[in-house]
This record gives structure tokens, sequence and C-alpha cells, in this order.
């Protein structure tokens, strides 16, 4: 279970969160989270059925987790006066530089024009630039390599699992410890956000 309540993960959301709508949808997933914690701990008496659960809750909080990081990205990319202000302007114009050279041409149906938009970054994109600026802590620090194995894990819902991550029997992926290390890791990135990149 995470370590914190639904209105204390709000509360953080709140502190750092870019854009109003993704952060709407990200609270949303958030409910959706806790009404499946619900779900499991009042219906499932058997592991197989915990199985079941543990698989749904991974799947959703690495979306969360994924949600919180490429809106991030985004406002790394548009943030003039809310420019996370423990990032030197040395290293912010090297960020904005690095995802100006990414961005797309997005067609913008509502204002009947084609602009630059941020480009739709895999979680590994988004991992690379965290990694390059060091923007989680020191490459060392073990945010990097739990995000990766989050990835591996997150990528299990692939039935055919061509990548081979993990068991074969699908049964066997979703326990609840693989589960407890992907909670701890999303509240070390909450943290982490609110405590460095809060607006």
């Amino acid at each position: 279970m995470i370590t914190l309540s639904q209105e204390e993960i709000f509360a953080k959301i709140d502190t750092f969160n870019w854009n109003f709508k993704v952060g709407y949808n990200i609270k949303y997933n958030v409910q959706e989270l806790f009404f499946l914690y619900r779900v499991k701990n009042n219906f499932c008496s058997v592991e197989r059925d915990k199985g079941f659960a543990n698989k749904h809750l991974s799947m959703t909080l690495f979306a969360v987790t994924e949600g919180i990081l490429h809106d991030f990205v985004v406002r790394l990319s548009e943030a003039t006066n809310y420019f996370p202000r423990v990032i030197d302007s040395k290293k912010q114009e090297e960020i904005k530089k690095y995802i100006a050279r990414q961005k797309v041409l997005y067609d913008w149906k509502d204002l009947r024009e084609t602009r630059l938009r941020v480009k739709n970054y895999t979680f590994s994109e988004i991992l690379k630039l965290l990694k390059k600026f060091e923007l989680l802590g020191p490459l060392d620090g073990p945010i990097y390599e739990n995000l990766v194995g989050a990835t591996q894990f997150r990528n299990r819902v692939h039935i055919y699992n061509w990548h081979n991550n993990f068991e074969r029997n699908e049964n066997d992926v979703f326990t609840d410890e693989r589960l407890g290390k992907l909670e701890k890791l999303f509240v070390d990135v909450l943290t982490i956000m609110e405590t460095k990149y809060f607006r």
C-alpha cells in the first residue's frame, strides 16, 4: 500500500504540476489507484485474485509516475517565471535547447494551425533527459536504476513478453513485493518533485 493518503498525494501534486488538465487526469488516476486498493483489500482473499489486482495497480501506478515526469518535461520546455529555481541559468538554457531540438510539428485542430510541440516522449527518452541533466539527483543515486526496473516491469503488461521481462508465467510476475517497490518509487518521485521543483 502507498504510504501516503490520497489527499497527501493530491497536495504534493499541486505543488509542482504544470498543465492543469494533465494534473486533473493524474489525480483521476490516483483516485483509480485507491479504488483498486479497496478492491484488493476488501474483496481479494486468495493470492490469485490479489495478483489480478496487483497487475492493474502496477500499471496505473506506473502511468501516474510517467504522467508526472512527462508533465515536468513540458514545464522545462515552456516555463519562464516558473522554471525550477534550483536549476541554474546555464543548465536551464541547455535543457531548453535539448527539448527544443526534439520538438515536433503538431496540428492544433481547435486553432486551425500547426505549431511546434514537445514530442510525445517514451518513458526511456524521459529517463534519458532526467539522467543527462541529473534532475532527480546524482547519477549514482538509485532512483534512475529503479525507474529503469519499473519500465521493464511496466512492459510486462505485454502478454507475448517478447523481451522476456521477469517470469514466463504472468501469474508469477505481479507480486506484492514488486508492487511495493513501485509504490516506494512513486513516493520517491513525488517527494523529489515537491521538494526540488515546486512552483
